[in-house]
């Protein structure tokens, strides 16, 4: 009873031994060529001018109307205005995106309102990524600022 049980551990040895040598293997089997997709992201992300001016609040002269004076929208302003200009500096320098998500956000706001409007920043938010820069033609980038233009408009 005993020999039987020896060559059944040593083929789970040998089972994981294979699996451990096969498995790199497998994986490498794949040809993906990133090389021109990491050289776009290389480029765009060295060559983005920094913001350094204050940007206005999303109602600033504008008639007071309840549209724009609602306590909805004093928190969603305000809370954009905040990131703009003490935040998004820091955390969005490198934005693939022209005009920059938070300015997206608050033309899209002040155009359709506040339901479009947060649908659209959510979906701009969603493709505000360095994977999604992948599928991005190289010819729509914009030669002054070096980000694809993607503006409010496009989205009526």
């Amino acid at each position: 009873m005993q020999n039987l049980l020896i060559p059944v551990k040593i083929n789970n040895v040998l089972l994981y031994f294979l699996f451990v040598l096969l498995v790199p293997v497998a994986g490498s089997a794949q040809t993906i060529d990133l090389k021109s997709d990491l050289l776009l992201m290389n480029t765009v992300a060295k060559q983005q001018v920094p913001v350094s001016s204050k940007r206005p609040y999303i109602f600033k002269n504008q008639p007071k109307t309840f549209r724009n004076s609602n306590p909805v929208s004093l928190v969603f302003g305000g809370s954009l205005y905040v990131y703009q200009n003490y935040f998004s500096q820091h955390l969005s320098a490198s934005c693939l995106y022209s005009p920059s998500c938070s300015d997206f956000g608050k033309h899209a706001l002040k155009e359709y309102g506040i339901v479009k409007g947060t649908l659209l920043s959510f979906d701009r938010l969603s493709r505000c990524n360095r994977i999604s820069a992948t599928d991005l033609n190289p010819a729509d980038i914009d030669e002054h600022t070096h980000r694809f233009n993607d503006p409010v408009k496009l989205y009526q």
